[in-house]
């Protein structure tokens, strides 16, 4: 029942056990970003083992609900779990499958929370699992709908290792969204590899337009 808790939990065995995880400083920063948009709906691709899905659902609004799409069965089991541990679960809901596979159901629990109706999408997208899919998983939400004029989508680690094509795809310049960098360090460090450097890198902020 307590999410701060639960965080600390896994802050304490990343540091016997590097793992994938959004981290602490890129964690502050995106619920920056989640306090200054307040969604009702989030819908994270990448999930992992509930990290980020626990730092998000805790701060919802009354009535705010999150999907998380997980491809891997393991992953997504671990990531009910701890959201149930936290209390969370009733916000939020794991499925697990390719963010590609995923679009019809995410739209349906879009339109579940918020109704249906033109225009009718999801408040905060946030993609953190293949990088080689945030683009082209992107334009699928993009058609489907569950994107649309408003709709903000945070991406993590554009810089490093980064991912094909995002950049220059939301680039304000482009004219589809209006994009922000927010730099932070890499979330993890390779200890052993003894040639390691840490990396910089950054989370995108895209408002579509």
């Amino acid at each position: 029942g307590d999410h701060a808790s639960v965080l600390k939990a896994y802050d304490l065995w990343r540091e016997y056990y590097p793992q994938y995880s959004l981290g602490n400083e890129k964690t502050a920063k995106y619920a920056e970003v989640l306090r200054a948009r307040d969604p009702m709906t989030v819908v994270e691709i990448g999930t992992f083992l509930g990290y980020s899905a626990i730092s998000t659902a805790s701060g919802l609004r009354d009535g705010g609900r999150m999907m998380c799409i997980e491809f891997e069965p393991r992953h997504a089991d671990v990531a009910r779990w701890a959201l149930d541990f936290a209390s969370l679960s009733d916000k939020v809901t794991v499925v697990t499958a390719a963010g590609s596979a995923a679009v019809g159901t995410v739209k349906d629990f879009v339109e579940g929370v918020i109704g249906q109706g033109a225009g009718v999408g999801v408040d905060v997208l946030f993609l953190d699992h293949a990088k080689e899919r945030y683009l082209p998983d992107l334009k699928l939400y993009e058609d489907a709908g569950v994107v649309v004029r408003g709709t903000t989508v945070v991406a993590d680690n554009v810089i490093y290792p980064g991912a094909p094509g995002w950049l220059e795809y939301v680039d304000s310049a482009a004219g589809r969204y209006d994009t922000r960098l927010i730099e932070a360090m890499f979330e993890y460090d390779q200890v052993w590899n003894e040639n390691w450097e840490s990396q910089k890198d950054a989370l995108s902020v895209s408002v579509k337009l």
